[in-house]
């Protein structure tokens, strides 16, 4: 039955062969044109599992009010000058810079202006001191406490920063705000840079370097903008003076780079393939209507990038980048094809004598994309259906176009290379077993055993790191600026989410008592460490007119005036701290008044949509970490984000997929070979390919000092869906005696994919580079074990069961 139906297409299509050729010329103008419009995606979430927790970290890191930073880093190239010409060309940069792409640009802190907010902060303090502190402070309030506290703020006026100081001191006799502004100055020390202020700029301590910091409303996601905001700033950096150098630190340059860097190894690995499939033809065939056989797959994979953007909306540049590799799979399908066609005497009855292991093949690698259907994973949802069309697509053609464009000369120069060098593959295999074969099937375990032990040596990276196919130069740069500003590493972030600033500051109190305990006060930075609830200051408030109107104002004031004197101090020396006693004492939502406040507020609090995120950081490290999450455990609205965990939870998260994915692939690949040769013996010589292939990517990747990756399981799940086609043709192939030049056939398929997975060993992004080379190194084993080892199994086998 289904020979029939075959032929009946078949012949359909032979008699309206040009009216189809028509049709098929007018898709592809339609889908070369289509491509402008293509729009790519390089979203790296698009290539993460589907985990919550995975995504939410992901996601915080992206959105978070830091991610979208701009940093310039400025330094002097010349001993020559020094930091005052520094200076004087950061003043006319910032003076250059402004909207619509930068909102704002802060290049140090006025000392003055640092005063002046720190005094208006401390007029809060009765919202501020808790209980606890209100008890140090009544043990203060007696002659030798308030005599102690006059020394000390006397011998402060004789020191060089008494000019600094002055002012603190005569708001603050007694040091009881000096808690706040320590947890003031342990809020701007977890901000991790080491800079000095001079003359109201930020200065590196080698006082050669300055730093501006940049708001701009471009989201680093958005590939057009950020683009547009890099040229704008790269416009205005040409305003500097020869002697001075300037780094753009950004996540904006990340995905600038990335899509170009992705874009040109993309455009670098068609072009190679190209070639390459040219001149492989032109070579092999002597035939120039041989290059229709490349065509197919490429036409295939352009129609298939069209379908899939009209259905999936957006492609990912990965899964984009993986065009070669496809083109690479699919032509297989034309070479067997056309190999048989042209050493067959009957073009259609040559097809029919392939087509089921033809089908049976493209179905097995089918399944193997297909299984990544079952993945959480949207990218791999991308690639099947990319793979799978392209596929279809290409075998279609090949079965039902190709065999009507095939031209046979007189002299046939592929039947007879194919007679020369592939004629006793088809008859050997029916003589006896010969004195070689014991010999391959040992060097084959010797092999096999060698790469499983390589294979022990083999680790897997799941930093988020190796997606960032940024260009070295970036790289370098922040590198240079991690040597110069930062004296700390990245910390962990613990995530506080409410519907409102109040409901997420209630829990952040919580959350800061009890990490006080676990993680150590000055490990843990916190935003209630210096501006708690609305609540809790207000009962803050209440206990603080409580304290001084039980008679302590007039007791302190008398003490002060007693033995002041005794140190020089007037009486109204200390009048600021009386005067701004309970001036502090109204409760608001938020003081917009206190510019200090604000920038606490940017650096603790985001505003994301409908919900309030407040931050709190802490050293990244597994014991902190660890003690944190058992805290976060207890309250549903928070959440960790800690780049060491992260990278363990994709660990993880990646593994699970992959096997899940493996096992599914693997039963496929199994069942569609039995179904095909309908022997359990033969599907296990089949196999051999698949098992050698995967076993050499093992044994490879750790031999040439290199990791596996989610990218690179993917890429040897593909391994498996190719070698099988290799495995199925010559078992098939030997059981039947076929004359179709399949040892030809096999090794043309295997070259192309080498081809078209190779050119990915020339690409730049480390994701691409990885596909490369397990792609590469799985095939050309399963080759050659298809080409090599399965006829001596299969010889020694047939002894043994005659």
């Amino acid at each position: 039955m289904f020979d029939d139906y075959f032929f009946r297409l078949y012949g359909s299509i032979q008699r309206s062969k040009w009216l189809v050729a028509v049709l098929a010329a007018a898709i592809i103008i339609a889908a070369v044109i289509g491509l402008k419009s293509i729009s790519f995606d390089n979203n790296i979430e698009l290539m993460l599992p589907g985990n919550d927790e995975v995504y939410r970290s992901i996601r915080f890191l992206r959105e978070s009010n830091l991610s979208d930073k701009v940093i310039l880093s400025l330094g002097l190239t010349s001993s020559e000058y020094t930091t005052k010409n520094l200076i004087d060309a950061v003043k006319k940069l910032k003076e250059s810079l402004g909207p619509p792409l930068v909102t704002d640009v802060i290049s140090g802190i006025s000392e003055n202006n640092l005063v002046e907010e720190m005094l208006e902060l401390l007029k809060y303090a009765p919202q501020l001191i808790d209980k606890q502190n209100l008890l140090l402070i009544e043990k203060q309030i007696n002659p030798s406490g308030v005599k102690e506290s006059l020394q000390n703020n006397y011998r402060q006026f004789l020191t060089p920063a008494s000019t600094l100081i002055i002012p603190f001191i005569r708001s603050d006799p007694l040091g009881i705000y000096s808690n706040i502004l320590r947890s003031l100055q342990k809020i701007y020390s977890s901000v991790g840079y080491e800079v000095t202020v001079e003359n109201g700029y930020f200065i590196s301590k080698d006082r050669k370097h300055a730093m501006l910091i940049l708001d701009t409303p471009v989201n680093l996601t958005d590939g057009f903008g950020s683009r547009k905001l890099i040229s704008y700033l790269n416009d205005r950096l040409n305003i500097l003076p020869d002697f001075i150098t300037a780094d753009i630190i950004a996540g904006h340059l990340h995905t600038v780079s990335n899509e170009d860097v992705i874009k040109r190894d993309i455009r670098l690995t068609l072009i190679i393939a190209s070639a390459a499939f040219i001149l492989l033809f032109i070579l092999v065939f002597r035939d120039f209507g041989a290059i229709i056989i490349f065509l197919i797959p490429l036409v295939s994979v352009i129609v298939s990038i069209n379908i899939s953007n009209l259905i999936l909306n957006k492609l990912s540049y990965f899964i984009i980048g993986m065009g070669a590799v496809i083109a690479g799979i699919a032509v297989d399908y034309g070479i067997h094809v056309y190999t048989a066609v042209r050493i067959g005497d009957s073009g259609q009855e040559a097809v029919n004598s392939i087509v089921k292991p033809l089908i049976i093949g493209a179905l097995t690698t089918i399944s193997v994309f297909a299984s990544f259907f079952f993945s959480s994973v949207q990218g791999y949802h991308q690639l099947a259906f990319f793979s799978i069309l392209s596929i279809i697509l290409c075998l279609a053609c090949s079965l039902f176009i190709l065999p009507h464009f095939i031209i046979k000369g007189k002299y046939n120069r592929l039947k007879h290379t194919v007679k020369k060098y592939g004629e006793h593959l088809n008859q050997s295999p029916l003589k006896e077993p010969k004195t070689h074969d014991k010999f391959i099937v040992l060097c084959w375990a010797i092999f096999m055993i060698t790469a499983l032990i390589l294979s022990k040596q083999i680790s897997f990276n799941s930093e988020i790191s190796q997606f960032d196919g940024s260009e070295i130069e970036i790289i370098k740069a922040e590198q240079k600026f991690q040597s110069i500003w930062v004296n700390k590493t990245n910390p962990a972030v613990f995530v506080v989410q409410g519907k409102s600033l109040e409901e997420a500051l209630n829990v952040n109190e919580k959350i800061y008592r009890e990490a006080k305990t676990v993680v150590g006060e000055d490990n843990f930075s916190s935003l209630a460490a210096i501006w708690p609830s609305k609540q809790t200051r207000k009962a803050n408030v209440d206990r603080w007119k409580e304290f001084w109107k039980q008679g302590k104002e007039e007791k302190l004031r008398e003490l002060i005036t007693t033995y002041g004197s005794d140190y020089n101090f007037s009486e109204n020396a200390f009048s600021p701290f009386f005067d701004n006693l309970y001036t502090g004492t109204v409760v608001e939502d938020e003081p917009e008044k206190i510019k200090l406040y604000k920038k606490l507020k940017e650096r603790f609090v985001m505003e994301k949509d409908d919900r309030i995120q407040v931050m709190s950081f802490f050293p990244d490290e597994d014991k902190y970490v660890n003690a944190m999450a058992t805290i976060s455990g207890n309250y549903p609205e928070t959440f960790l984000v800690s780049r060491k965990a992260l990278s363990s939870l994709l660990s993880k998260s990646v593994s699970s997929e992959i096997i899940l994915l493996s096992g599914i692939a693997a039963i496929m690949i199994f069942l569609l070979t039995c179904l095909l040769l309908k022997d359990i013996k033969m599907t296990a010589l089949a196999l051999i390919p698949v098992i050698t292939g995967i076993t050499a990517v093992m044994g490879t990747i750790p031999f040439f000092d290199l990791s596996l990756n989610a990218p690179s399981l993917i890429a040897a799940m593909v391994v498996s869906g190719l070698c099988i086609d290799y495995g199925i043709f010559m078992v098939y192939t030997c059981r039947r005696s076929l004359k179709t030049g399949t040892r030809m056939a096999v090794t043309l398929s295997a070259i192309t994919t080498l081809i078209g997975a190779g050119v990915l060993l020339f690409a730049n992004h480390p994701v691409l580079f990885s596909i490369g080379a397990t792609i590469v190194s799985g095939v050309l084993f399963g080759y050659i074990a298809s080409i090599i080892v399965i006829p001596s199994f299969y010889r020694l086998w047939l002894k043994n069961t005659n």
